[in-house]
């Protein structure tokens, strides 16, 4: 069984079910796949994969959610797993939010909602 994990995190079930049908269409079984709706239950999941020694490769998040922000979120991870990648899928932050996170290194790439598949899939590919 593969050990490398992609989690995705957001509040809308419907993001996360075609986030997870993309997935495998592109993926198969190459990596395993995860998903939470929330930050908080993002950051639960990614304590349980590291118990069980599951390398993240790559986490997908949102940055609308209750509770805590996507930036906040993505600040945590990065203390806790630095080498980790992180993705924005987001359709509600301005353009100067967007630079901002990506200069001060909080997400690696940025992708708008709705996306393109083939861009997503391209953004995994090479990480």
């Amino acid at each position: 069984m593969n050990n490398i994990a992609i989690i995705s995190v957001d509040d809308e079930k419907i993001i996360l079910d075609s986030l997870r049908l993309q997935f495998e269409r592109n993926f198969d079984k190459k990596y395993i796949f995860e998903f939470a709706e929330s930050a908080e239950e993002a950051l639960d999941l990614i304590d349980e994969l590291n118990t069980k020694s599951i390398d993240i490769l790559l986490v997908i998040s949102d940055y609308q959610m209750p509770g805590m922000k996507g930036d906040e979120f993505a600040i945590k991870l990065s203390q806790k797993l630095p080498h980790v990648k992180r993705i924005l899928l987001t359709g509600q932050i301005s353009e100067k939010l967007a630079s901002e996170l990506k200069s001060k290194n909080i997400f690696t790439n940025i992708l708008s909602k709705p996306w393109s598949e083939e861009n997503l899939i391209n953004l995994i590919k090479n990480i």
